[in-house]
């Protein structure tokens, strides 16, 4: 429907790829002390060819230079590590194992993984409502489960937080559950009646808006109670230790929730 992109081309004005996402930038390169945009569209070419996605493999490769295997935005360390992965090998399988292992393999503390997933550019100790979202969506690390970036949370209070992330993580669900675009919600999650009025219009239903709620809600309990079942606790959803020790600048914050915070959105999370 929406035809555009933003298409990187080298220096013949050959395309390189096509979008470089917000994401790839702030995993694959800020992350890894990359600055370089063209260096970064190569590396994301790369990945897009292998299939593997770049927020895991930005935060995968940024352990190794953590580790001290490499200088900060070394633009052929990385490129080389992606090649590696075309070829099965012993290295291959390491790295494809993913940021949670390979950290605990090199004997990491600064891992930054929740359910074992990496953590997306948005950090929970600024964003705390997205942060709260990605510490207790089912797949561990997902802003689009529920993201809220734009509060000003340290002039709310803790419930309207929790608040702001459960509204999110609802909308969110709907607007998946119905097929709708995420980047559509600032249209779609206001205009929540017109929305379940086009769905009756095209499928000779009579749904009332009570389905937008209903429809994230039961999503969102289906989620929760799958992974109790599969043996996760809500100590898993607690963010890696760092984000609670070290103040990110300027501002020099650190992360303020913990599973004990979450009362209030594991009894609705709980509920039949």
């Amino acid at each position: 429907m929406i035809q555009c992109s933003k298409v990187i081309v080298d220096e013949r004005g050959e395309e390189v790829v096509s979008p470089l996402e917000y994401e790839t930038i702030g995993l694959l390169g800020t992350n890894c002390g990359l600055n370089d945009p063209d260096g970064l569209a190569r590396l994301n070419r790369l990945a897009n060819d292998l299939g593997i996605d770049t927020i895991e493999t930005g935060a995968t490769l940024a352990l190794l230079m953590e580790k001290g295997l490499a200088p900060w935005g070394d633009y052929a360390f990385m490129e080389a590590k992606l090649k590696a992965l075309y070829t099965p090998s012993e290295e291959a399988r390491f790295l494809a194992q993913g940021t949670a292992r390979v950290g605990e393999a090199l004997g990491l503390e600064r891992v930054p993984v929740i359910k074992r997933q990496a953590i997306s550019a948005y950090d929970p100790r600024v964003v705390e409502a997205t942060g709260i979202t990605m510490m207790i969506t089912a797949q561990g690390a997902d802003p689009t489960a529920g993201n809220a970036p734009r509060l000003e949370t340290r002039a709310m209070r803790p419930e309207e937080i929790l608040e702001a992330s459960y509204t999110a993580q609802v909308n969110a669900a709907a607007n998946d559950s119905l097929g709708l675009c995420v980047f559509g919600g600032s249209v779609t999650n206001k205009e929540v009646a017109f929305v379940v009025e086009s769905v009756n219009a095209a499928l000779g239903t009579a749904f009332s808006p009570e389905l937008w709620r209903q429809l994230g809600e039961g999503v969102l309990r289906l989620e929760h109670r799958f992974n109790h079942l599969a043996g996760f606790t809500h100590e898993d959803d607690r963010l890696p230790g760092f984000f609670y020790r070290e103040p990110v600048p300027p501002k020099g914050y650190t992360a303020r929730f913990h599973p004990e915070d979450l009362g209030p959105l594991y009894e609705r999370l709980h509920r039949d």
